[in-house]
Order: C-alpha cells, then structure tokens, then sequence
C-alpha cells in the first residue's frame, strides 16, 4: 500500500505538470473523447480544463486504489478462513470451491451437514471424501468464522461498486469533454469597420460572426 500511496502522488504531481496543448495544435486523429474514455481527465487536459482534468483524474485514481484494496481485503479474509477453519474445525479448504466454505460455516460438522442433506432429499450434496470433514470446536469460533467470510463478501461488493464507478467515470468524462470541445470550436466576434457613404456622410458597419 505505501507504494500504492507514492504511485498516486506521482501520477498527481505529473497531471499537475501537464501543460495543456492548445486546441489549434491538436490532431483530428486524436479525439478528446476517445482519450478520456480511455483515461477519464486526459481529454479535458488537451481542451485546456485542467481543473476538471484534475477532478476526473483524481477520481480515477481514488477508484484504482479502492479496487487495490478491495482485493487486499479479499486476498486476506480469505487466508483468514483458510488458516481458521484448520485449526478450529480440521477443515481444509485449499482447492475447494466457496459452496462449501459456506457449508463449513452453517453446520457444525460435516456429519450434520450430511443428515441435513440426506433428510431434504438432496444426496447429491452429501460429502463423503475424509478430504471434506470438519467439526468446530466451538460455536464462537465457527461465528469468528463467519465474520471472516462477512468481510470477504464485503470487499468483493466494494471492488464491484469501484469498477462501476470507474465506468460511469468514464461516460461522464466523455460527455463532458463532448460538451466543451463544441464550446471551444464555436467563436462569436464582433468587428466594426468604417463605412464611408461620401465625404459628408459616415458610417459603420457592425459585423457578427457566429460558428457553430
């Protein structure tokens, strides 16, 4: 995680450093939208809105480090679970799927399992591999294990939230930069330029020009 934290701060100071091109200098080719689709603030940053190149920016990082963390979370809840239900109910869960890490978490033993199973007809789900018994030692210890899959579930609906973000991020990016390379590409001027009519006559000429 510090290099987590460092890697933000240099990716902050570089957008900070960032001079914008300007607009006539750049390439058709290159498309503000596709670019902040791809990394939502680099568009706004060749329209010369550094500011909400900052915003948008920032809240892309602030997502990946949510996503870094969520899966740290998950990574180590599920080392957790693994180590717990070894010591306390002799239960291996490397290799297995989740089913049965949920299985081990509502029954006590693998034995209560199996009559539960046997008893609403579903022989299909019964264990009888050595590979897959367990039996808490406590009840306290099967609820600590229970929390260590609350935190799990947890960190997987953050990182999920953390992608959704990242998407709609995205869109709104692209929507923005839409918005303000339309604004920058239209020029209203008003030039005024003498009109002489004779040489005891004098006028103006008022000239409004609007691109669109």
């Amino acid at each position: 995680m510090k290099f987590i934290g460092f890697y933000t701060i240099v990716l902050l100071c570089s957008l900070n450093a960032i001079n914008p091109s300007p607009i006539e200098n750049a390439k058709v080719s290159k498309s503000p939208i596709l670019k902040s689709l791809v990394i939502p603030g680099l568009g706004e940053l060749s329209l010369g809105e550094k500011k909400r190149a900052k915003l948008f920016g920032g809240l892309e990082i602030a997502l990946w480090l949510l996503v870094a963390e969520s899966i740290q979370s998950k990574e180590k809840s599920r080392s957790n679970m693994i180590s717990y239900a070894a010591i306390h109910a002799g239960a291996s869960l490397k290799g297995k799927d989740h089913q049965f890490a949920l299985d081990v978490a509502n029954y006590l033993s693998v034995e209560d399992f199996n009559q539960e199973q046997q008893r609403m007809r579903l022989s299909g789900r019964v264990y009888s591999t050595d590979d897959y018994n367990w039996k808490w030692d406590s009840q306290d210890h099967q609820e600590q294990y229970w929390n260590y899959i609350r935190r799990r579930a947890k960190a997987r609906k953050i990182g999920m939230f953390a992608i959704g973000g990242m998407i709609v991020n995205r869109i709104v990016s692209g929507i923005n930069v839409s918005y303000f390379n339309k604004h920058k590409q239209s020029k209203t001027s008003i030039k005024f330029e003498p009109l002489d009519l004779n040489e005891s006559v004098k006028a103006s000429k008022l000239f409004l020009f609007i691109n669109f």
